[in-house]
Formats: structure tokens, C-alpha cells, sequence
């Protein structure tokens, strides 16, 4: 029995022999005998044909499904590399403009208030788009302005097709969606689709009665025995995650609120109601979506206690409900119902999807969302108060660097609406508040993804403490105050925590200006406190001071736009194991940006291998002027400092078809098919064109001085000639082997620039990606890539307490100990060709 199918044996005409031997006794009983037989023996191969074909197109779908529908049957945790492509092929990155993009969070109930009541407002919104405009951002963020009771600050929605009546209403909102776009600007909803309002009227009628239509809607269990709730899961926002409903004698999920109940995305009628208030939106002219809590949509199956070894009341409950292996289907279903094929940007907030996930979740070809929000980073701000890890930080960024180069998009932020300011709780918001905030802007800024600043983060908005609980709106951090109380914590004690990680400290009415109220309301009394410090942190004062944190904001965004490196360009981190700095690397075509910043309120020196000069810094936040300094590697950085040097290396070695042997290297088969290499004949190049060493410098005159009675001509001339036959093997072999020496002494690749075509498609190739030419017999090119989480970085480092020697001096060794036998081969190659 195969795949359902009796197979007949391939000799079973004896078993029908005998039932025919006693009527066969003519030929024509004989010619029906063995028609029969051809009968059974096609009927036989039929079956055959139909199971192999069976097995095959099995196969074939196996390794046809895409990353996310082949992990429905393994697990959510399975890793990357199992399940991506291994094929060496760089893929081409596309131009996009929400790559190119600054991104401004806005959160509405704090950023201006236009008629007086102590509440931000859409009209308040519009009164300030141009500081928005001027600052350089062009697609802003809005956070939720729905129809809401307000338990959670409006992610608590209770009709989505509503405008909150203290924002405004509908004509306002189609107000601003024109305004923005008139500024050539772009808007994104924020949208809450895990959770609704417990006023919304789909749980109004879901609560009704068990027998309700929307009943399934939300997600109802029943009890344990003895009153128990339905499992031990803990709310996100403390305490148990069920609410007990008197009218049906059940418990209702909620992962955040008991206000907040969590949707059923298990029901279809659910979830295509939900693609419909999406589609209404991208009607209404929005630019796309910041999808929130995206992540929990789906819970384990059965909703099963979690293990308790502790024997806690409830139990964190993430595990079992945060990025849950099935989850991928309804993200699919739901992009491609919505803005799957729509010119706009979707970005969602993936709490729980680690960087090797990050791929299945925003790959440009088969991903769900352009980018995501990764909190990997945020976790560091929980493990000691105040205090940062710059090793730790290094790592994590590097990783998701690395895991969606040339694969998909990372969003960069420091702050948002739901964590403290990044100058209080990872800075020195006292001594060195500029200092610090221009470095942690800087260097996130400069990296890989499309970066988005929250309001107030531009002029340095800090952290505040509010003498009383009562002066605090957020819910989590008035339940976790009420908890922690009943444990017996001192007051005190508790609120030193609320002063840190509380979420009010981000919501503070922004800073205008020194008029009262910040500038933000004309009210006696604004919905949550101003911090007092607006009297020397506001934008007025800033805009007039040069030297401000908003200014240096305005350089670094012109900075960002003006430079593909900075947004298309591959990143290296450099000084991995410094305590105090962070380094790394933007390569792009001919140029490569060095941004390093001390993140620590300590003097930070360290060395670096590529020596640097000042007049290839663009940007640092020093007031004083830096001292000149031509080929300097060796720095010592001020508190907080940064600098970002471009070297633009205007030369490239020839690379084409014809002076290569055949390279088993898919990148750079590719390349040569792409045919894209600048040629520049040898005989112009010049040590002048390029930042060189003294000893690069001494080392390519030397080749170049051996190389003036040498009857080779020029490397382009060689092409030619070597098509009409004119050129011989041995000449072409001294060729290569130069193009070695000059690429080892300058340390360039080849590096292809951006394809500008119709579709914006371009081809990334890092710096590194053909730094070493070696003399195989083949001369093949080795690929050798620096990811520097794994790999030690090409930088030599040292702080001020200990100097930090890393793996690549010792690469940097044997490249230069390559250099001179190579250099020494051609000598002796030249002198026999002479």
C-alpha cells in the first residue's frame, strides 16, 4: 500500500494465470488473456506515476514555502540559518523613501495645546509642524488620537473610526493629514490591534451574554475550581491577566489593563473587520502604520498555567504569549489584506522577536512589515538603574545590524512614549547634558535603519520627579506604587524606581519655550506637570544658540541626508572591547565614515589602525575648535565626545572579466557580471588621490619606480589587447599581482555604487568585502567579511585604565608580512620581464 494505492507486483500475471488456463483454447482467447494482463500491468504504472509525482510536488512545496510558512510547522524559535538562504549572492537593496527618512514621534496629549485646556491637540499639531519641518524630519509618527476612555493614555480604544473629542474631530485630523503632505511630509497612525477598550462596543456586546455574536470576539474562560482564575498568567501591567465578568460567570484575558481586554485573533469575522478600519485609514491619505503590541496577538494554545517553580501568585507570562510560534499566518494574512501592496510604510513594534527572527518579520521579499522596533537594547535600562553597559550595547546593536544587512530594515530609536529620557537614565543629565545627549543621538543616528526621534529628545528633555504618586498618570506605575506598597516598600524607596523607569517621564508637556506651562498651554493647570527645568531646556532658546543640542540635531540629520553612507552603507563595528567607546564603520563605494563616540562621562583614549585626518571630520559636538591633525591614530576623547570622519577614496583598482580567472566566489561572480568596477589605469594613480601612510606611501613609489622600464603597458590597453591576442599570459599574471600590491597597501575593494535603475534596486558591497587579494595559483579573490560580534574588531583600543588588544592586530600583521612578499615577487617578476 503506497500513498493509498494497491501496487500490483510486478510478476502477478501468474496469480491470474490459472483462473484463464481452462478457457484459453483459442487465439483470440489468447490475445483477450494478455490484453488483460497489459491492463493491470497500466494500471500498475498509473499508480506508480501518481505516487512519485505525489512525493515530488512534496518536496518541491517543502522548499518553495516562504521563511514564515515553513516555520508554522516547526517553531518560532528555529534558528536563521536554518531556514534562509545560504546562497552566497548579495542581494540587491532598494531604494526606498521611508529608508531615507527622519522619523518624528509625536505624542498628541503632550505636544501642544491650542484651545487652553491643559490637553495637546490636532490644531496644536498643525501650529507646529515647522519646527518639525526645520528640524529636517519628514515622516512623523502619531500616536493614538481614537475615540478612547483614556485608562491607558488612548492605546485603550474604544472606536477606531472616532477622533478623541479632546484632540478634536475628523475635520481637524483630515486637516492635518493635508497639512503635513503640503509640507512634503508623510504620516503614520499609530494602531492598537491586540487590545480595544473595555467601553468599545464589540466588548459591550461580547460581555451581553455567552451566546453573543461577538462573544468569541475576545477571549472568555471559565474558572478553576475553588474560584481560581483560568491560569496563573501575570498582566504586563501587574497583577493576574483575568478579570472576573459577574454577568456570565467568566474571566475575560487582558495582557495589559483589566479596561484593556485582549482581541481573539483566532476569529476570521474578527480579524477582517480589523483589515477593513486599517483600509478605511489608507483611504483617508495616511502614509501607513506603527503597529502596537503587533507581537501578542497570538497565545499559546490552550492558554496552559506557566511553570511556577516559585510558587508565585501570578507568573510573568511573556513566554506565552509573546511572539508564539503561528503567529506568522495572521501577520500575512493581515499585510496582505491591508498595505501589502501599497506604496506606504508599516513598521511594527515586535517585542520578543530576536535578531535572528528579524529577517522572517521584515525581509524585503517575504517579511511582513518594512521595519520593526526591536527592545533587545531597552532591556540593559532595567538591569541597574542609571547604569550602561557599553559592551552590552555594543553587542546587541551590532547583532541586528549585522542579521538585516542587505536583508531587510532596522527602525532606530533611543526614546519613545513608554521609556524614561535617555539623558537621565544612561547620561549625566546634570554636568553634561549637552554632551550627552548630542552622543546618544549620534550614535544610534548614523547606523543602519530609518531613525526616529521622539518629541523633546532634540532639545535634551530630561526626567522629572513628581513629589507624590498622585501626580502621576500612568497606570502601570500607580499599580506597581500600590503593589509594592502592600508588600510593605517604603514610599521612598518605591518612588527613587517610579523616578527612573516610570513612563510619565517621557509624556511631560514638551518645552517651547521659558513663557509658563513651557509654551505648551495657556491652562492654570496642564494634564500632567511641566517639568520645571523648561526654563533653560526649551526650543526657543536653543534655536538661537548654535551651539544647542537642537542645532547639532539639524547637522546631524543634514548630515545624514547629504551622505548615502550613512543610509545605504555597511556597517563594521570597530573597538569592540572598549569600555567607553563606541566605534564603527559606513562603507559605501568609494567612501567610509569612522563614527566614534565616548559614551561614558570619563576621558576615553584608544588607537586606531586607519589613521585620520581633520580635514575628513564632518562632524563633532565640541564647542573648541579640535586641534589640526594630519594622519593621527592614536585619540583622546573629552566626556561625551564624538567625531565622524569621511574618507573619500576617489581611486578604485581595475576589476573587469577579462583580467580575472574564473572565481568560485558567488559575490564575485556577480560583480563581474554586473560589470560595474570604476577602471582607472594604474599609470594615474597617485599616493596624492588617496590618504596614505608613510609607509603605503614608500612601498607603492617603489612598485611604481620598478614598474617605469617595464614594457606593460596600461591595465585598460591590456584588455584590449588581450581580446586581439596581443597580450600574453605571463604579462596578465604581473598585472593581477599589482592590483594585489596597490590594494593591499591602500587596504581598498572594489565596492559597487549604487544601482540607480527604475525600481531603485542598488548593490551593496562592504569595505571588507574584497580587502585581501592573495597569490593563489588562481589568484582567486577571498572574501573575507568582518562581523564583528563574533570577530574582534580592526581596531587597536585602549581606555584610560587599560589598553585593549584585539584578534585583527594580529591579521593586520600577517597583511603586512603578505605586503612584502608580494611586494618582493613582483620586484623579481619586473627584473625577469625586464
Amino acid at each position: 500500500m503506497i500513498c493509498g494505492y494497491a501496487i500490483p507486483r510486478v510478476n502477478c500475471s501468474w496469480k491470474i494465470a490459472p483462473y484463464f488456463s481452462h478457457v484459453v483454447t483459442t487465439e483470440s482467447r489468447k490475445l483477450k488473456y494478455f490484453i488483460v494482463l497489459i491492463f493491470l500491468e497500466s494500471v500498475k504504472l498509473v499508480l506508480l506515476t501518481r505516487y512519485f509525482i505525489s512525493q515530488l510536488a512534496t518536496t518541491v512545496a517543502k522548499f518553495s514555502k516562504p521563511p514564515f510558512t515553513r516555520l508554522a510547522t516547526t517553531t518560532i524559535n528555529r534558528p536563521l540559518q536554518s531556514i534562509q538562504n545560504t546562497s552566497d549572492t548579495p542581494k540587491i537593496v532598494r531604494r526606498r523613501w521611508w529608508k531615507e527618512a527622519i522619523a518624528y514621534q509625536i505624542y498628541p496629549r503632550s505636544f501642544q495645546d491650542s484651545n487652553g485646556d491643559g490637553i495637546g491637540d490636532l490644531t496644536g499639531i498643525i501650529q507646529r509642524l515647522d519646527h518639525i519641518k526645520d528640524l529636517g524630519a519628514d515622516l512623523i509618527w502619531l500616536c493614538p488620537i481614537f475615540k478612547s476612555p483614556n485608562d491607558d493614555n488612548g492605546y485603550d480604544i474604544s472606536d477606531y473610526q472616532v477622533i478623541m473629542d479632546v484632540f478634536g474631530n475628523m475635520a481637524d485630523m483630515e486637516r492635518l493629514i493635508k497639512e503635513i503632505h503640503d509640507r512634503k511630509m508623510k504620516i503614520i497612525f499609530d494602531m492598537v490591534l491586540n487590545h480595544t477598550s473595555d467601553e468599545h462596543s464589540w466588548f459591550i456586546e461580547s460581555r451581553s451574554s455567552r451566546t453573543s455574536t461577538k462573544r468569541d470576539w475576545y477571549i472568555w474562560r471559565d474558572g478553576k475550581p475553588g474560584g481560581l482564575r483560568p491560569n496563573n498568567w501575570e498582566s504586563i501591567f501587574n497583577g493576574s491577566a483575568w478579570e472576573y465578568d459577574k454577568t456570565t460567570d467568566q474571566y475575560y484575558l487582558h495582557l495589559f489593563s483589566p479596561k484593556m481586554p485582549d482581541l481573539n485573533w483566532e476569529n476570521a469575522d474578527l480579524r477582517q473587520e480589523l483589515y477593513k478600519i486599517c483600509n478605511w485609514w489608507l483611504a483617508k491619505g495616511i502614509d501607513g502604520f506603527r503597529i502596537d503590541a503587533i507581537s501578542h496577538i497570538k497565545k499559546k494554545p490552550g492558554l496552559p498555567d506557566l511553570p511556577n517553580p516559585k510558587q508565585l501568585e501570578f507568573v510573568s507570562s511573556f513566554d506565552y504569549h509573546m511572539n508564539v510560534e503561528g503567529i506568522e499566518e495572521y501577520l500575512r494574512e493581515f499585510r496582505n489584506a491591508t498595505f501589502g501592496t501599497l506604496d506606504v510604510v508599516s513598521v511594527g513594534e515586535a517585542n520578543g522577536v530576536g535578531a535572528d527572527q528579524a529577517q522572517d518579520w521584515v525581509d524585503e521579499d517575504t517579511g511582513i512589515f518594512n521595519m520593526i522596533f526591536q527592545f533587545e537594547g531597552l532591556n540593559l535600562w532595567a538591569k541597574a538603574l542609571g547604569a550602561l553597559d557599553v559592551l552590552a550595547l555594543k553587542r546587541i546593536m551590532t547583532r541586528w545590524q549585522k542579521a538585516l544587512e542587505a536583508k531587510g530594515w532596522n527602525a532606530l530609536f533611543l526614546e519613545n512614549h513608554d521609556k524614561p529620557r535617555i539623558v537621565s537614565t544612561w547620561g549625566n543629565d546634570k554636568e553634561y547634558l549637552r554632551e550627552c545627549a548630542t552622543a546618544f543621538g549620534t550614535v544610534y543616528f548614523l547606523m543602519m535603519g530609518t531613525p526616529f526621534i521622539y518629541q523633546g529628545q532634540e532639545i535634551g528633555m530630561t526626567n522629572v520627579k513628581y513629589p507624590s504618586i498622585n501626580d502621576y498618570n500612568d497606570v502601570a506605575a500607580k499599580n506597581f506604587y500600590n503593589l509594592e506598597l502592600a508588600k510593605g516598600i517604603d514610599h521612598r524607596d518605591i518612588m527613587e524606581i517610579i523616578y527612573v523607569t516610570g513612563r510619565d517621564n517621557a509624556r511631560t508637556p514638551m518645552q517651547w519655550d521659558d513663557s509658563p506651562n513651557a509654551g505648551f498651554s495657556t491652562a492654570q493647570q496642564t494634564w500632567l506637570g511641566v517639568n520645571p527645568n523648561y526654563v533653560h531646556i526649551n526650543v526657543q532658546q536653543q534655536s538661537k544658540d548654535e551651539n544647542s543640542i537642537l542645532n547639532f540635531y539639524k547637522r546631524l540629520i543634514k548630515l545624514r541626508k547629504n551622505n548615502d553612507v550613512f543610509i545605504y552603507g555597511t556597517y563594521d563595528l570597530i573597538l569592540s572591547n572598549h569600555k567607553q567607546v563606541y566605534g564603527y564603520t559606513r562603507t559605501l563605494n568609494d567612501k567610509r565614515a569612522y563614527i566614534l563616540i565616548n559614551l561614558t562621562d570619563r576621558p576615553a583614549q584608544f588607537t586606531l589602525y586607519q589613521s585620520l585626518s581633520s580635514k575628513q571630520l564632518v562632524l563633532t559636538n565640541l564647542i573648541d575648535p579640535i586641534q589640526e591633525h594630519e594622519d593621527e591614530k592614536t585619540f583622546k576623547f573629552h566626556p561625551y565626545e564624538i567625531r565622524v570622519y569621511i574618507i573619500d577614496h576617489k581611486l578604485h583598482t581595475t576589476i573587469s572579466k577579462n583580467q580575472m580567472e574564473p572565481s568560485k566566489n558567488p559575490s564575485i561572480e556577480t560583480l563581474n557580471e554586473l560589470n560595474s568596477t570604476v577602471s582607472t589605469p594604474i599609470s594615474t594613480l597617485t599616493t596624492s588621490e588617496v590618504p596614505l601612510t608613510k609607509k603605503q606611501t614608500q612601498v607603492l613609489e617603489k612598485v611604481k619606480q620598478k614598474r617605469t622600464n617595464n614594457p606593460l603597458v596600461e591595465i585598460n590597453e591590456n584588455v584590449k589587447k588581450k581580446q586581439k591576442g596581443e597580450i600574453n599570459d605571463s604579462n596578465e599574471s604581473l598585472i593581477k599581482k599589482y592590483q594585489s600590491q596597490r590594494s593591499l597597501i591602500l587596504n581598498q575593494e572594489n565596492i559597487e555604487p549604487i544601482i540607480r535603475t527604475s525600481t531603485f534596486e542598488q548593490q551593496r558591497r562592504p569595505f571588507s568585502s574584497y580587502s585581501s587579494l592573495t597569490l593563489k595559483d588562481q589568484y582567486d579573490v577571498v572574501n573575507e567579511t568582518t562581523t564583528s560580534t563574533d570577530k574582534v574588531d580592526d581596531e587597536e583600543s585602549t581606555d584610560t585604565r587599560s589598553k585593549y588588544i584585539n584578534y585583527c592586530a594580529c591579521e593586520q600583521a600577517k597583511q603586512k608580512h603578505l605586503l612584502r612578499d608580494q611586494n618582493e615577487e613582483i620586484l623579481k617578476h619586473t627584473q625577469e620581464q625586464m
